[in-house]
């Protein structure tokens, strides 16, 4: 039997960063692998699969994911550039840099990868309001060394940490002042919370607590 041939692809960057942003907004965020019920029904297609629809339906697209593609390819560009010049560029940033730069898409895997972007996208905004929050908090410590404390506010971040298997989570309180701690599960940036823990140090603009013991959350 012959081997089937695959046809090349000659599409445009508008139309593949358009039709990942469209799968992004439907989907409610990005998906490698489908989600499915319990009984094996698909809830939600991979954002792959969206694609290659809207790429071969290119009504479902909208003006404002047009409009949204061409901002989120312009904005990782930038991105890129930024931490190309404080030598901070990883192998997706320049990834990133190289899917960007393309005004035709010729092959599968490009497409893959522009599929993935606007989470990217996503997640570099956030991470950017998160920085300006945080720069804009009170400069002195909260509490003395070794006092225990209670304080309240909103969680900025989360992060997970496989060496120490724990997370380090960041917080805004109340008062503006930047406190950070471990703790065994990650709590939603966007969640209110209010807790004791004992001042550790200071560091860097920001109070680490130890001990911690979360009184109250509120959902996001």
């Amino acid at each position: 039997m012959p081997k089937r041939v695959r046809p090349s692809l000659n599409l445009t960057a508008d139309q593949v960063w358009a039709a990942a942003c469209a799968a992004y907004r439907v989907n409610g965020g990005y998906f490698k692998q489908p989600q499915v019920t319990d009984q094996g029904a698909i809830t939600r297609p991979t954002n792959r699969e969206l694609v290659r629809q809207y790429l071969d339906q290119p009504g479902v697209v909208t003006a404002d994911d047009l409009e949204q593609g061409r901002k989120c390819r312009q904005d990782l560009v930038n991105a890129a550039t930024m931490s190309a010049l404080k030598n901070r560029a990883t192998e997706w940033t320049l990834l990133t840099a190289e899917m960007a730069s393309l005004d035709t898409i010729t092959t599968d895997y490009q497409i893959s990868v522009i599929t993935a972007m606007p989470k990217s996208h996503v997640q570099n905004l956030t991470r950017e309001s998160t920085d300006g929050r945080l720069a804009y908090c009170e400069t002195e410590p909260v509490g003395t060394d070794n006092q225990l404390i209670t304080v309240q506010g909103e969680v900025v971040r989360s992060n997970y940490s496989a060496k120490w298997n724990t997370f380090y989570v960041t917080m805004i309180t109340d008062s503006n002042h930047q406190v950070f701690f471990a703790y065994r599960e990650g709590l939603e940036p966007g969640r209110l919370i209010k807790l004791r823990g004992r001042v550790k140090r200071h560091a860097d603009r920001a109070t680490q607590l130890s001990r911690v013991k979360l009184e109250k959350q509120e959902a996001v």
